[in-house]
């Protein structure tokens, strides 16, 4: 590890830290229950069958198409970035199956499934960008703390109604990634755009939030939700060309 990236895992480290200690001074957070409430709310008819939240719960497989994508390119990257590049791929896929189900029949107990992907994938990034930017053992060790520190956050969210830890791996997380990713490649890793993956992120949490402005706007052609799925996925789609490329040039020099 060089002194840069070192100095990068402690600036990481404190903001973990700090997001922590910051929950003492936070009062339990619940689940606000006008989420659940989505805009479009139009379901589709197949013939004797009626598809609820249509847009939502269709747009959600946009997840299980990108990790589908992405998991057998996954063997192109180095032994490193293998595990946790993996996870995340598999993430996406979960992802995709908990938000049909969530989009289903939007409630609190429905919410667990997809939110429980999403910690998988998100622990996935963080491990994978990890290794990738600070070395191997970096990589295993964020991977590791990421993926049980968020799946003990839904768990917890889930029997106390408390969305504080929650809300500190998906945020505390995107801050890992964001002083991680402008450093330079460790030695023999492969280079992943995870700049236009958390582009993608911010653009799509955007379109989450507003929703029903963006529902309005369109006069109920769409709603802001699923162009959140649709854009999240997206965001995928240059490190699925980077490890495509990678597999080609391999290709090549084997022939």
């Amino acid at each position: 590890m060089t002194r840069s990236s070192r100095i990068a895992e402690y600036w990481a480290l404190a903001w973990v830290c700090l997001l922590f200690a910051g929950l003492a001074f936070v009062a339990p957070i619940a689940q606000p229950q006008d989420y659940h409430r989505f805009a479009d709310s139009r379901a589709l008819s197949l013939g004797p069958i009626a598809l609820p939240h249509a847009a939502d719960v269709l747009t959600s497989l946009a997840f299980v198409a990108a990790g589908l994508a992405g998991l057998p390119r996954c063997s192109r990257s180095m032994p490193a970035q293998y595990l946790p590049l993996t996870v995340f791929f598999t993430g996406l896929v979960l992802t995709g199956i908990g938000s049909v189900w969530y989009h289903l029949s939007p409630t609190d107990v429905s919410l667990v499934w997809d939110r429980l992907a999403m910690t998988i994938a998100f622990a996935g990034a963080v491990g994978s960008l990890g290794a990738e930017r600070l070395g191997p053992a970096a990589g295993r060790r964020w991977f590791l703390g990421w993926q049980m520190t968020g799946l003990v956050a839904v768990v917890l969210w889930r029997l106390s109604g408390d969305l504080r830890l929650y809300l500190v791996t998906q945020f505390g997380g995107l801050g890992v990634l964001l002083l991680w990713f402008r450093l330079p490649v460790a030695a023999g890793m492969v280079r992943l755009p995870w700049g236009w993956l958390l582009f993608a992120y911010g653009v799509a949490k955007a379109f989450e939030l507003l929703d029903r402005l963006i529902w309005t706007l369109t006069d109920g052609l769409f709603s802001g939700h699923p162009v959140k799925h649709l854009i999240a996925a997206l965001g995928v789609l240059p490190m699925l060309r980077v490890l495509s490329e990678r597999r080609a040039g391999a290709r090549e020099r084997r022939s």
